[in-house]
């Protein structure tokens, strides 16, 4: 009799299991098909874009009810499917190129407040005279990382367009596999992977930050998306600016992260997330400056034949959700475009 009972029991015990596991499964599965789906175009898997690696793997875009994806891709693929609205967001700089000749694109978000691209040179090249017809390396045309390239080789005295050859070539990693085989002489990169590189014995021969003082690593977005999908757009910058807080106020934990989600070495993480703080402005994270943005618009205009006195900043970029979400978290923003005086 008490065996009988005993197996019931076990039996009872094992079906409520079951049925536990059963319900569990369920509600991850309703809990994962609730998030909504949000896809970003990058050129590269590194530190310019750190914010969205930190803020996924903190769970932040998760707990917006986002499911973000970070898909690499050209500027030729990336701008068309902004336009097309196959991606929500996609690097700024070929952004801003195709908005000046009327795309309906703007600018919503930025991860430094100027540029931060460390021109790398290989070992042999000493001076600015000996990258004289070498080969350049540029992530895409029209980019940021190429119009930084093309403002520091002015700066160093070199005809962008006579005395050297850009080649673009796309990632970092390809840049870097480029300059180690010999067949790239030198380019302009994140933080991480400069200090990847320097730790090899390339060298630093300029910083874009003097010459090219422009709000960096932007977003930008389909106008016409942002206009119907406001709440979403909000819940994207949400996550990106507690990413950027994070960075700030929790640094080694940050550098933990970054190493992991980057695949980079420890020290590496920790000196670039150490560099990044100077970059991100606490008064506006997120924003940019009036003056910054125009730099930026004169920049870009000259490059493809624009007047840029003509061209508004509210023409370019977006920043009232970025503004809200702000608020929303008890930021007051300082000294940025349209921050409440």
């Amino acid at each position: 009799m008490n065996i009988k009972i005993s197996r019931r029991m076990r039996t009872l015990a094992g079906a409520c299991l079951l049925a536990l596991i059963l319900r569990s499964e369920s509600v991850l599965a309703q809990e994962k098909s609730e998030l909504v789906s949000v896809i970003e175009g990058i050129s590269s898997p590194d530190f310019g874009y750190v914010t969205s690696y930190l803020a996924r793997a903190k769970g932040f875009f998760k707990k917006e009810g986002l499911d973000l994806k970070i898909v690499v891709m050209r500027s030729s693929v990336s701008v068309p499917a902004l336009v097309t609205g196959e991606v929500q967001f996609a690097v700024h700089g070929s952004a801003m190129t195709a908005a000046l000749k009327g795309a309906p694109l703007k600018a919503v978000f930025f991860t430094y407040n100027t540029s931060t691209m460390q021109f790398m040179v290989r070992r042999e090249i000493r001076k600015p005279e000996d990258l004289k017809g070498k080969v350049i390396a540029i992530a895409s045309p029209g980019g940021s990382q190429d119009q930084a390239t093309r403002l520091i080789l002015d700066k160093l005295g070199l005809d962008p367009g006579r005395d050297v050859k850009i080649l673009a070539v796309g990632s970092a990693k390809a840049r870097v596999i480029g300059m180690e085989t010999g067949q790239i002489a030198a380019s302009a990169n994140n933080l991480d992977v400069a200090a990847e590189l320097v730790k090899k014995g390339y060298r630093i021969m300029a910083n874009s930050a003097g010459v090219y003082p422009v709000p960096w690593a932007g977003f930008a977005a389909n106008d016409h998306w942002l206009r119907a999908n406001p709440v979403l757009a909000k819940k994207w910058l949400r996550a990106q600016v507690k990413g950027l807080l994070f960075i700030r106020e929790h640094a080694d934990e940050a550098a933990q992260v970054v190493a992991k989600e980057l695949q980079l070495d420890g020290d590496v993480a920790r000196e670039a997330v150490g560099q990044a703080i100077d970059f991100i402005n606490p008064k506006d994270p997120g924003g940019f400056t009036e003056d910054g943005m125009r730099s930026l618009i004169q920049y870009t205009a000259e490059r493809v034949g624009a007047d840029p006195k003509t061209v508004r900043i509210a023409d370019v970029a977006e920043v009232t959700l970025l503004r809200e979400v702000q608020q929303e978290l008890g930021i007051r923003c300082r000294g940025g475009y349209l921050c409440s005086p």
